[in-house]
């Protein structure tokens, strides 16, 4: 009973805050996306302060903000891109499948926000939507990317994909490693039980993508998923660690 109260706040507390703040957010982003960053950064944090879901940041202070990378974690749950934007001082641009951009109110924040669309299924769209990626690491912006490619089912994280790290090495940006640990409880995929709880997100040590080629990037994906897998405190898995490439 308790359980599905709080469910029905919760629901209720992200349409109201959608109605209220979605369209000023998308405008505001539009006009000067650094200042919808910083609104949508406040409102994402004081939201999940009001749910009961506080975010502990972990290593963050040893990070050089002032760098670029792609920053690469496990995915737990759509609570996962309100935490993460409280642990960020600047505005990250995303990797994200095309059909959420389709999604009203929040496609059309992604969309002024400048995250890059990818159509998974397709070869080319995908590869340059890593190229439009790269470009935008070179600039200067973090990129980031959640490698599992879809949130988990289980709890484990699974093996990470090879299009991050490409864009990674392509660009010349070193990796900065992530874990949530805590948002998988306090939304499941494909349920709508929601349950108050903390969340933390660890910063890892910078992987430098420097000395690895096409030939050994196996090896930095498993250095990367290795380091996320320490901070862990979900149940660990036995999955390998790259996803194999698909059978022509």
């Amino acid at each position: 009973m308790i359980t599905a109260l709080y469910s029905i706040w919760f629901w209720g507390l992200l349409v109201t805050a959608l109605a209220i703040f979605g369209l000023p957010a998308i405008a505001l982003t539009a006009i000067a996306p650094e200042a919808g960053f910083r609104f949508v950064r406040a409102i994402s944090g004081l939201g999940l302060k009001l749910v009961g879901m506080p975010v502990t940041l972990v290593g963050y202070e040893t990070v050089d903000w002032s760098r670029s990378y792609v920053v690469m974690g496990n995915h737990q749950s759509m609570i996962d891109a309100f935490a993460i934007l409280g642990a960020f001082p600047r505005r990250p641009l995303c990797l994200e499948k095309i059909e959420l951009q389709k999604l009203p109110i929040y496609g059309w924040l992604s969309r002024a926000w400048g995250n890059i669309a990818i159509r998974r299924e397709d070869r080319e769209h995908a590869l340059a939507g890593v190229e439009a990626a790269r470009a935008k690491l070179q600039e200067g912006f973090c990129i980031g990317v959640m490698p599992e490619g879809t949130r988990t089912t289980s709890g484990r994280i699974g093996p990470f994909k090879k299009g991050g790290f490409h864009m990674a090495l392509g660009a010349g940006a070193d990796v900065l490693p992530f874990t949530i640990n805590g948002a998988y409880g306090r939304l499941t995929r494909g349920s709508l039980r929601a349950t108050p709880g903390p969340i933390t997100i660890v910063f890892g040590e910078v992987v430098p993508t420097a000395g690895y080629t096409k030939e050994t990037l196996d090896d930095l994906v498993e250095k990367v998923r290795g380091i996320v897998l320490s901070h862990y405190q979900g149940p660990q898995d036995q999955e390998p660690a790259v996803e194999p490439a698909p059978v022509a």
